[in-house]
């Protein structure tokens, strides 16, 4: 659901309006993120732009907005650090590990590359694709927020009736976790319907055999009086809906559901409403 980009910091910085055209088509809201490669790109872009505008007032505009980038913008992902001319690191990394599109002041002969110029809401990378229907496997549920799990470092499920006890819920969490890097903490967050003690029981059942390395979770309890309904997957970068839930089909149940990325504001106020409550259990994979 979300698109890395490598984005070329010359080709961005001929004025402040074209520098904020272009950010302002990105974040993990709007499917798309610019990937923080090499890990010093920010500071390719002052230089740049320092370049184009020394002494002038567009200077400071871009190197005000480019300050105050919005979390969920620039995103790392884990990839090695370098040396050297832009786009030639680039090249080099898109061979080992693809990025989904190239943004760059001139054509390439690579067929992710986007012309600058001809960045615009015509060019199919800027397609949609921050909502999605699927089904409700466990590969295809993970699959679909598989660049927020990658590039977490604290994950929040939210849904009512999460229970490990259950295959449905089970499976998919499983699927969920493999693509968690180790030291991230996961906080699962559910209603009271269950007691505290069973829950705690059905999940050292299962969860000390199947955590990651590294991997840290927290079974937590929300309150009665905070009711709970609509289902989320979040991240420290961002979050998803889930329509229907965090459970996989079973027989003769829904068997799609429609995931969204959450707006900013939207996943700032869920992602704080969601820091409290009764800590069940916690568990850490060996």
């Amino acid at each position: 659901m979300i698109k890395e980009f490598a984005v070329e910091p010359e080709a961005i910085v001929s004025s402040y309006q074209r520098f904020a055209y272009v950010i302002e088509k990105f974040g993990v809201w709007e499917g798309r993120v610019i990937s923080a490669f090499p890990s010093k790109w920010k500071s390719l872009v002052y230089a740049a732009a320092q370049r184009a505008h020394a002494g002038q007032t567009e200077l400071k505009r871009i190197e005000e907005r480019l300050r105050t980038l919005p979390k969920g913008i620039l995103i790392a992902m884990s990839r090695p650090g370098g040396d050297g001319e832009w786009l030639g690191q680039v090249l080099t990394e898109h061979k080992r590990q693809p990025f989904d599109y190239i943004l760059s002041l001139a054509a390439r002969d690579v067929p992710e590359a986007v012309l600058i110029d001809e960045f615009d809401g015509n060019h199919p990378c800027l397609a949609h694709t921050r909502e999605q229907i699927i089904r409700r496997e466990p590969s295809v549920m993970a699959n679909a927020c598989c660049f927020l799990l990658k590039t977490a470092s604290h994950v929040k499920l939210v849904d009512p009736h999460f229970d490990l006890m259950h295959s449905r819920f089970r499976e998919p969490f499983l699927q969920f976790v493999q693509y968690l890097r180790p030291g991230t903490v996961v906080e699962i967050f559910r209603d009271s319907e269950v007691a505290s003690a069973a829950l705690l029981e059905r999940a050292n059942r299962y969860l000390p055999k199947v955590l990651p390395s590294g991997i840290t979770v927290r079974l937590i309890v929300r309150p009665d009086e905070y009711p709970m309904h609509n289902r989320f997957l979040m991240t420290n970068h961002g979050g998803a809906r889930f329509g229907v839930g965090l459970d996989a089909a079973g027989d003769g149940s829904v068997q799609e559901d429609e995931v969204s990325m959450m707006l900013a504001n939207v996943w700032q106020e869920r992602w704080t409403q969601y820091s409290s409550g009764e800590v069940v259990g916690e568990w850490v994979g060996a």
